[in-house]
């Protein structure tokens, strides 16, 4: 949502707000590129401070399943148009949601085409990335003779990226991974558990940053095994440059690029690893020239803008409308 916002500077005068109720953990904070992109940003823990920040505007586009934001939304008597954007392929974070507050919901944006059309009256609008994270310059991590994987995200379980280091072996493969830790999941677990599995020296770590690049140059595939997914910008990201995607068949993908992905099936909540072997060796520098057509068609970042755009001045036109 970074990128969107960014670009609807152009379009509008915007003020950015991020919730910090959630207790500090072993997470990486957003806080830094919140500040660095958008400048003044209001931190919000309590309702008041998030009245006081949506009181002036006519329209907040916002994101998430907390139940915060609707809360403060219906409190209000003349609350701004109110645009949810839907990035999960879950249940409880989709329709479920949805439906518990609808009444406080006057669009929603869906990043799945398969979500968009289990909620009601709500539209799909592909997932788009800032040109500026793709900064960085490949750099020989291994040496030649295995193909290199990279993971790139948050260190969930669902990720199913400890599965890639537990397979390592069998996959022949390098394994360069930039990731965030998580309170389920950390650097320090995976670079334990490369060692007990003895393929500590097939696999590298980056620091986590906002820039991707060097990941992404330097790896011959990137690897999405997620058990589910909305639409992930790290696929937008692989495919800018031209970088081949591995993944399930979850979310948007086999949807939006069905020729374009190296899908691998499921077995369960992990990864076939047949099915993994096959696409890895499907996953050349053709894969990843068709992936990159597809992206900057489908995932234009000035026409994913206009879109949203043009739907927020849709629902303030229309509450202005209610209003008068």
């Amino acid at each position: 949502m970074m990128a969107v916002a960014d670009g609807l500077r152009s379009h509008f005068e915007i003020s950015v707000a991020a919730l910090d109720r959630r207790r500090l953990t072993v997470e990486r904070s957003a806080r830094g590129e919140l500040l660095d992109r958008f400048g003044a940003v209001a931190f919000v823990r309590e309702p008041d401070e998030l009245r006081a920040a949506l009181a002036p505007v006519e329209a907040v586009l916002w994101f998430g399943m907390n139940p915060f934001t609707p809360q403060v939304l219906e409190a209000m008597p003349r609350r701004p148009a109110s645009v949810r954007v839907v990035h999960t392929g879950k249940d409880e974070e989709g329709p479920l949601y949805h439906e518990r507050w609808k009444h406080c919901i006057d669009a929603a944006v869906c990043v799945s085409p398969a979500m968009q059309r289990r909620i009601p009256g709500a539209v799909f609008i592909p997932n788009t990335a800032s040109p500026d994270r793709l900064q960085g310059a490949a750099h020989p991590f291994f040496p030649p003779g295995r193909k290199t994987l990279g993971y790139l995200g948050r260190l969930f379980v669902f990720k199913n990226v400890a599965w890639l280091i537990d397979h390592l072996e069998e996959l022949d493969c390098n394994l360069l991974i930039q990731g965030i830790d998580s309170e389920e999941l950390t650097r320090e677990d995976l670079e334990e558990r490369a060692r007990d599995r003895g393929v500590a020296g097939r696999v590298r770590f980056l620091e986590p940053a906002r820039e991707v690049g060097t990941l992404l140059r330097s790896i011959d595939a990137l690897a999405l095994l997620s058990q589910h997914e909305g639409f992930p910008v790290v696929a937008v990201e692989a495919g800018l440059l031209g970088v081949p995607v591995i993944a399930t068949r979850v979310g948007a993908l086999p949807e939006i690029f069905p020729d374009e992905i190296a899908f691998v099936d499921l077995d369960g909540e992990s990864p076939s690893l047949s099915s993994l072997r096959a696409a890895l060796a499907a996953a050349g520098p053709e894969l990843g020239r068709r992936l990159q057509k597809r992206v900057l068609h489908v995932c234009d970042r000035e026409a994913v803008v206009a879109r949203y755009a043009a739907l927020l001045r849709e629902r303030i036109e229309a509450k202005r409308d209610r209003r008068s």
